[in-house]
């Protein structure tokens, strides 16, 4: 059933989850790092994690430390020019909620497979077109360059993977994606989804 659920309905609801953890009071997200911590039980879903998690340490890491010296309340160590109490606090909320929207990337990016996941961008950036946006350039080059990343060898150092070019047959000449039809099933999901996001932010 999870899998037959289409890839826009998938995007959206990570959407909808991004949206109620950034717009949750502190104690709703209690929920919210429950219903994480128990997608994290699941050994896809934990892989993806945790490299989300490596990828950006050290964004959380900054954040935390520029909250802690930009907002003004209680030194943590008085006399020494240390962070304030207020700002480590509000700094720990900011880098938790951000954990949270990864944890929902996480479960996304394990549960569907990378071209149902460009498919699903594809549709969505149809309102684009109107703009001048090529969707179909847009989703091959995404595609094409997400193959080659995962198959290309790695070099030793990020130099000299900087400095190699990819040779003229490393891609192939075309890209193709399977199409879904929206079904019943998925106007419910996001039903759902909608009725615990607001549930959340009640």
């Amino acid at each position: 059933m999870a899998n037959a659920i289409h890839p826009v309905a998938r995007i959206l609801l990570w959407c909808g989850w991004a949206v109620a953890v950034e717009a949750a009071a502190s104690p709703g997200l209690i929920p919210l790092a429950v219903a994480s911590a128990t997608a994290f039980l699941f050994p896809p879903v934990r892989f993806q994690l945790l490299r989300l998690l490596r990828r950006t340490r050290w964004l959380l890491f900054v954040l935390l430390l520029t909250y802690g010296w930009s907002v003004p309340g209680e030194a943590l160590w008085p006399g020494w020019g240390s962070p304030s109490l207020d700002g480590l606090q509000q700094g720990a909320l900011r880098v938790a909620r951000i954990a949270l929207m990864l944890a929902g990337l996480a479960v996304l990016l394990a549960t569907t497979t990378r071209p149902r996941l460009i498919y699903g961008l594809y549709v969505l950036a149809k309102p684009l077109t109107w703009l001048g946006f090529d969707r179909r350039a847009f989703a091959v080059r995404l595609g094409l360059t997400l193959d080659y990343v995962e198959h290309a060898p790695k070099p030793a150092r990020w130099l000299d993977a900087l400095r190699t070019l990819p040779p003229a047959d490393a891609t192939p000449a075309t890209y193709t994606l399977e199409t879904e039809c929206w079904q019943s099933r998925d106007s419910a999901v996001i039903l759902a989804g909608l009725l615990l996001v607001w549930v959340v932010l009640a």
